[in-house]
């Protein structure tokens, strides 16, 4: 079932007459669409050598799949480029220009990974409220279990 939106959606996309491309195939009476010739291939490409859409080139469907088939058998001759890189007039993102590409502050130097435990503990120490002698039991429950692991 169709929705009285989708009924007039169809409806108004059925009242667009759309202006079809002049083949230009048909208008140069190519019979052949060679891989050599480079200056018939580049009309259907892009400036970043990207093949233009059916659409827009106003090809018929076999004749655009034996352009793309062209131009893949010239780009792997290395007659036509992949790619080609274009300069944008776009302006420079937000730090761009200094190279810090991020908002986020530099961390500090890494701390040493030997002993992970004693690092913690020195980290939050500073915490207030923290009472010193739960502080010394833990002291001494972290040195009774590396001593253990050592041993074993």
């Amino acid at each position: 079932m169709t929705s009285k939106k989708n009924k007039e959606r169809a409806a108004k996309a059925a009242m667009r007459k759309y202006k079809k491309r002049p083949n230009v195939l048909h208008a140069e009476k190519v019979g052949f669409i060679d891989y050599k010739d480079i200056n018939l291939l580049q009309r259907f490409m892009s400036d970043r050598s990207k093949l233009r859409a059916r659409r827009m080139n106003g090809n018929t469907v076999q004749q655009q799949r034996d352009i793309a088939l062209a131009v893949k058998n010239a780009r792997e001759m290395a007659l036509l480029p992949y790619t080609k890189r274009v300069a944008s007039a776009r302006a420079p993102r937000r730090g761009e220009e200094d190279g810090d590409y991020n908002d986020r502050p530099r961390r500090g130097p890494r701390e040493s990974r030997e002993n992970p435990e004693a690092a913690l503990i020195d980290k939050y120490a500073d915490i207030a409220g923290l009472d010193p002698v739960l502080d010394a039991d833990t002291d001494q429950a972290v040195d009774a279990t590396i001593a253990a692991t050592e041993e074993a």
